[in-house]
């Protein structure tokens, strides 16, 4: 019988979630649709639902100014992850007047509310009726970040 045993530290799940503020940055940046102040308020509350284990995948979604969808990372947790890959990939069109909607799916709710609760996060989470389902989008690329064992899969959505 074969067992297998993960380990990875907090260290580990910072050092993934560093690709992921940098491609945050970017896309604030080139598209203009978030302010960069944002951008570090977002990626600490993230890095935050990461270590403690109740972080399943988050979602940048692009929007345009109607609301149309028009581009998205996804990012997976996987903690099987073992390649590794520098930021990059984040050529978004610029949208001034488009928006970029952080969406965040928990792994453990009552560990996500509970951290709600004594004020732990820097944005004000809330529920969100936006679909995360891209079947009518296109799979452009997928890219890894990992450490350890620790892993974010990126997978990106374009309209065709």
């Amino acid at each position: 019988m074969n067992t297998f045993t993960q380990t990875y530290t907090k260290t580990d799940i910072r050092k993934a979630f560093e690709n992921f503020h940098a491609d945050l940055s970017m896309l604030a940046l080139r598209t203009q649709a978030m302010e960069t102040d944002d951008v570090d308020r977002y990626a600490n509350d993230i890095l935050l639902m990461a270590q403690e284990n109740c972080l399943k995948s988050v979602h940048i979604q692009l929007r345009n100014y109607y609301g149309r969808l028009v581009k998205v990372h996804r990012y997976s947790i996987k903690e099987d992850l073992s390649d590794s890959q520098r930021p990059g990939g984040n050529k978004w069109p610029c949208l001034p007047d488009g928006k970029l909607y952080i969406i965040i799916i928990p792994s453990d709710n009552s560990r996500w509310e509970n951290l709600q609760n004594l004020g732990k996060f820097q944005i004000s989470w809330g529920s969100s009726f936006l679909s995360t389902d891209y079947s009518s989008m296109y799979n452009e690329s997928i890219r890894s970040y990992s450490s350890s064992s620790y892993g974010l899969q990126r997978d990106t959505f374009v309209n065709l």
